[in-house]
């Protein structure tokens, strides 16, 4: 009890040390560099997804021929399906890996990093203090499922089942340490299948909070309206006084669609990487999800299929997460316009002759914000679909309808 109090206190300590840190993102960073994803030189991100790839195929390579050797000698079998499987997870890990580009994460952590958007706020600095120690505990959870699922895949599957082994024409190779290092090398690069996802959750986590605040920014200009409504309703109105209410409303206006393009223009780079990954994520979780419930209606829980438990666990709760956090960017996109919409500009903006084009000009650029708003952010699965919930449903739908075929396919003796 003693070494989890410990534990539990060097962990509140070093969460704290990252929140004092003024990068966002430099828990981000050890996990990236740890997998070779992202280093400062670019020789050492060269050298370091070299060696990745290597790993991937060498261990591609394996459960390939365990498909081979199962194909030709066992048949179809349990055995084969959860090579097949470990295969899917495999090379679904080298295709995210790979639409993973380093230029535009560099290019996301730099626009994201800069916090100077209402950063003189009070709301605005504890909101996004929260948002990173939301992302670092999040980290931090999904290394440790990681771990332990690690922990119990070693301790169980890899000593009893040949199937997560290192073999040769069906025989295992080397003594008990050669396969507990096999074991732990195939869930470290595994485990970039979920880390993956992790990242993307980040990204996807601070981009909410930004479009949080941009909201609340454009619901601020009701403040302008009403800092000036007496000069507006009073019988005679100063030049000057009046050409301070167009310029302080023309620049906060401008300093919001400054930061709404910028955001959407970030989004829309962030989508070169979202929109590949969930096609692999929407189809390998489809496949995933239904192959591993059918082994459970199969064999129930025991100590080898627990494993799988928590695999399909992952992947639907990362799938939700994936689809609700689009759907909430969208939310906030389109609450740009209901709360400019509700504001007072449509009454209190007022024709002014003596300042006639920066009246035309700031209706014109209201309108355009409106009419953007009402588009959602395009977040595709590379081109078929919509991101949403709706998505989410459906793949929850598609699992259970594989998850049929293969039980009316078992029971035909096929």
């Amino acid at each position: 009890m003693a070494i989890l109090v410990r534990l539990y206190r060097k962990m509140i300590t070093l969460e704290e040390n990252f929140a004092k840190d003024h990068n966002p993102f430099i828990l981000f960073h050890y996990i990236t560099s740890c997998y070779g994803i992202r280093y400062d030189a670019s020789s050492r991100v060269f050298r370091a997804k070299l060696w990745l790839y290597v790993l991937g195929m060498v261990l591609i390579g394996s459960f390939s021929h365990k498909v081979y050797w199962s194909l030709a000698h066992t048949g179809h079998n349990f055995s084969l399906f959860c090579v097949l499987s470990t295969l899917w997870i495999m090379v679904g890990t080298v295709c995210r890996s790979m639409i993973f580009y380093r230029p535009v994460l560099v290019r996301l952590e730099r626009f994201l990093s800069d916090r100077s958007f209402r950063g003189e706020d009070e709301s605005n600095r504890t909101a996004r203090w929260l948002v990173k120690r939301q992302n670092n505990r999040y980290l931090v959870a999904v290394l440790v499922t990681l771990l332990l699922e690690m922990g119990i895949f070693v301790g169980t599957n890899v000593p009893s089942q040949p199937d997560f082994m290192l073999v040769y024409n069906g025989e295992p190779i080397g003594g008990f340490a050669t396969q507990m290092l096999y074991g732990c090398v195939s869930c470290y690069f595994g485990s970039l299948y979920i880390i993956i996802f992790a990242f993307i959750f980040v990204i996807l986590n601070v981009f909410r909070e930004e479009m949080s605040i941009l909201v609340q920014s454009f619901g601020r200009i009701d403040e302008c309206f009403d800092k000036y409504r007496s000069f507006f309703d009073g019988p005679v109105r100063s030049a000057a006084r009046e050409r301070e209410f167009w310029e302080e409303l023309h620049n906060l206006l401008k300093m919001n669609v400054q930061r709404h393009v910028e955001l959407l223009e970030n989004l829309s780079e962030f989508r070169s990487i979202v929109g590949p990954f969930s096609c692999i994520q929407y189809y390998g979780s489809f496949v995933l999800i239904a192959y591993y419930c059918f082994v459970m209606t199969n064999f129930g829980v025991t100590k080898l299929t627990v494993i799988y438990v928590a695999f399909i666990i992952l992947l639907v709760v990362e799938s939700y997460m994936f689809c609700h956090s689009i759907d909430i960017i969208n939310d906030l996109h389109a609450r740009i316009g209901s709360t400019l919409c509700e504001l007072k500009w449509h009454t209190q903006l007022r024709y002014s002759v003596r300042f006639a084009s920066q009246y035309r000009q700031i209706r014109k650029s209201i309108l355009i914000i409106l009419m953007r708003t009402q588009t959602p952010i395009p977040f595709t699965i590379n081109g078929f679909g919509m991101i949403s919930m709706g998505r989410f449903v459906d793949l929850m739908n598609s699992s259970y309808s594989f998850l049929t075929l293969l039980l009316q396919l078992k029971r035909k003796g096929y």
